[in-house]
C-alpha cells in the first residue's frame, strides 16, 4: 500500500513540478526580451540572497512538519498533527517578517557588494513574496505529511501561472522607467504569485478539516513539547538547508568579481552569470525538480515505515527512488547534449548574440552532468532525514560546498575557463556529497544503487541512441526546431516503454512469485 501510496504521490509532483518548471523556463524567455541580457545578470542577482532568506523558512520546519505528520499519523495521533501545524505557522510568520525586514534594509549594501549598486530596487519588489512563503510552505508540509501531494502539486502550478501572468505584466509596464525597474516588476510578480498561492492552500485546508474530522481520544502532547520536537528535527535540516543558498550568495558576490579579476569587464561579467545562472541553471532545474519531487514523497513515507518498524520495506523504497532518480535524471542529461544547441536556440535565438548563445549551449551541456549529481543529492539527502541523519547530510554539504567555493575562484578566475569553471565545481563538489551520503545509507540500510544500475544504464543506451538517430534524421527533413520537438517526442515514448519494460513489469513478476509460492 505504501509503494502504490509512493508511486502516485510521486507521480502527481513530477508531473506538476515538470509543468511548473517549464513554464518557469519559458516565462524567461519575454522577460529577457524585456529586460535584456543585462536585466537578466540583475534577475539573477537578487536571488541568492532571497534564497537564502527563504530557505529558512521553506527548508527546516516545513520538512520537520511532513516528517513529523507521517510518524504520528502511524500512531495515530491526529491532534497532534493540527496542533503542530499552528505552532509552525506562528514560528514561520515570525520568521518570515524578519526576513523581509533583512531584504528591505539590507538591499542597498547586498547589491553595492554585488557589484551593481543601481540594482537595489529589485529587492523591493521580491520582499513581500518572503511574507506568504513562510505560511504557505507549513500547509505544504502538513498536507505531505499526510501523504497528500495533490495540494502542494496544484499550489507550485498556480505560482507559475500567476508569476507569469503578473511578472510579465508589471515589467513590461515598469520597463519604461529603466532596466532595473522591469527587473522590479518582474519580481513584484514573484510576490503577487506566492500571495494567491498561499490563498489556494489555506482554502484547501479549511475543506480538509472540515471533511476530517478529529475524533481520537489519544491524549495529546503539550505545545511545549510539539514545539521543541519540530525545531529539534528542523535545526539541522534548515542548516542543511542554508549550505546552498550560502554558497549561491557567495558565488554572486565572488565570480562577477573573480572575472573582472580575469580581465572582463563589469558588464562582459554580468552577461556570463546572466547566462550561466539565468538561462543554463533554470533549464538544468527542470530535470532536478523531479529528483525533488521524489525526496518530496519519499521521506514522510521513509518516517511513516521507519515508526512501523518495516525494515525491508524501507530498503525497497530508498532503492526505488534510487532507481527512478538515475532513470529520469541520466534520460534527461542524454536529451541535453544532444538537444542543446536546439533547445538554447529556440529558446533564446533571439534575445542574444551568436556569443552568448555559444556560452550557453557549451553551459548547458557540461550543466547536463549537474543534472545527475544534483538529482542524487536531493535524494540521498531526503532519505539520510526520513533517517534521522539529518547532522551527517549536513556535514556532506559543508565539505561539498566548501570545495565548490574554492574551486569557483581557482577555476573561474582563469581566463581561457572563466564561467565554465563555476558549473564544472558544482559537478564535482554534489558528485562528491553523493558519495559520502550514499555509502552512509547503505551502512544504515543495505540499500544499494547498483542494484537497478543494470536496467537504467540499457535503459540509457536506448535513450540516447533514439534521441540521436531520431534528431539526425529529422533534421535533414525538418526545421531545427521541429526536428526537437519530433525527435523529443520519440524520446519520451521510448522512455516510457522502457521504464515499463524494465522496472513496471519486474514489480509485476516479483508479485507472481509470491503468489505461486
Amino acid at each position: 500500500m505504501n509503494n502504490n501510496r509512493f508511486f502516485k504521490g510521486a507521480v502527481i509532483l513530477v508531473v506538476c513540478n515538470l509543468i511548473g518548471k517549464v513554464l518557469g523556463a519559458v516565462y524567461r524567455i519575454p522577460l529577457a526580451k524585456i529586460v535584456g541580457a543585462v536585466g537578466m545578470g540583475q534577475y539573477q542577482l537578487v536571488f541568492p540572497l532571497y534564497t537564502l532568506i527563504l530557505t529558512v523558512s521553506t527548508s527546516g520546519i516545513p520538512t520537520s512538519i511532513s516528517k513529523l505528520v507521517a510518524e504520528f499519523n502511524s500512531k495515530g495521533r491526529q491532534k497532534d498533527t493540527r496542533r503542530l501545524l499552528f505552532i509552525s505557522i506562528l514560528i514561520l510568520t515570525f520568521i518570515s517578517i524578519v526576513g523581509f525586514v533583512v531584504i528591505v534594509l539590507g538591499a542597498k549594501s547586498v547589491s553595492a557588494l554585488q557589484g551593481n549598486s543601481g540594482a537595489y530596487i529589485c529587492y523591493y519588489g521580491i520582499a513581500p513574496a518572503v511574507l506568504f512563503v513562510g505560511v504557505l510552505s507549513a500547509f505544504r508540509g502538513y498536507f505531505q505529511g499526510n501523504l497528500l501531494m495533490f495540494p502542494t502539486a496544484i499550489s507550485g502550478l498556480i505560482e507559475q501561472v500567476f508569476k507569469i501572468v503578473a511578472g510579465l505584466s508589471l515589467a513590461l509596464e515598469f520597463s519604461k522607467l529603466g532596466v532595473e525597474y522591469g527587473v522590479f516588476g518582474a519580481l513584484l510578480g514573484v510576490s503577487v504569485s506566492e500571495f494567491i498561492s498561499f490563498v489556494f492552500l489555506f482554502v484547501c485546508y479549511l475543506i480538509y478539516s472540515k471533511k476530517h474530522k478529529i475524533t481520537e481520544f489519544n491524549e495529546i502532547y503539550s505545545y511545549r513539547i510539539l514545539a521543541k520536537n519540530l525545531l529539534v528535527s528542523a535545526v539541522p535540516i534548515t542548516l542543511g538547508g542554508l549550505i546552498s543558498p550560502i554558497t549561491s550568495l557567495i558565488d554572486s558576490l565572488l565570480i562577477v568579481n573573480v572575472l573582472m579579476f580575469a580581465g572582463f569587464s563589469s558588464e562582459n561579467a554580468t552577461v556570463m552569470l546572466g547566462v550561466q545562472s539565468g538561462v543554463v541553471e533554470p533549464l538544468v532545474n527542470i530535470p532536478v525538480i523531479l529528483a525533488v519531487s521524489i525526496s518530496t514523497v519519499i521521506l514522510p513515507n521513509i518516517s511513516y515505515l521507519r515508526q512501523k518498524g518495516s525494515k525491508e520495506e524501507v530498503k525497497n523504497l530508498i532503492e526505488k527512488g534510487y532507481q527512478t532518480t538515475l532513470s529520469i535524471a541520466l534520460a534527461c542529461a542524454v536529451c541535453f547534449v544532444v538537444f542543446g544547441e536546439q533547445i538554447i536556440t529556440f529558446l533564446y535565438g533571439s534575445n542574444f548574440d551568436f556569443d552568448e548563445l555559444l556560452m550557453a549551449v557549451k553551459l548547458l551541456m557540461l550543466g547536463s552532468l549537474n543534472v545527475v549529481a544534483l538529482s542524487l543529492v536531493q535524494v540521498s539527502a531526503s532519505v539520510l532525514q526520513g533517517l534521522d541523519e539529518s547532522n551527517y547530510s549536513v556535514k556532506m554539504l559543508v565539505i561539498g560546498c566548501i570545495l565548490k567555493i574554492v574551486l569557483d575562484v581557482l577555476l573561474v578566475r582563469n581566463p581561457s575557463v572563466n564561467i565554465f569553471g563555476a558549473t564544472l565545481s558544482g559537478v564535482i563538489s554534489y558528485f562528491l556529497v553523493f558519495m559520502f551520503n550514499y555509502f552512509k545509507i547503505k551502512k544504515l540500510t543495505e540499500a544499494s544503487v547498483l542494484k537497478p544500475y543494470f536496467y537504467v544504464s540499457i535503459q540509457t543506451c536506448f535513450v540516447c541512441l533514439f534521441a540521436f538517430s531520431s534528431n539526425t534524421l529529422f533534421k535533414m527533413i525538418f526545421s531545427s526546431s521541429v526536428s526537437m520537438f519530433a525527435s523529443g517526442l520519440i524520446v519520451v515514448m521510448v522512455f516510457l516503454a522502457t521504464y515499463y519494460v524494465f522496472f513496471m513489469q519486474e514489480k509485476k513478476d516479483v508479485k507472481l512469485v509470491r503468489k505461486i509460492n
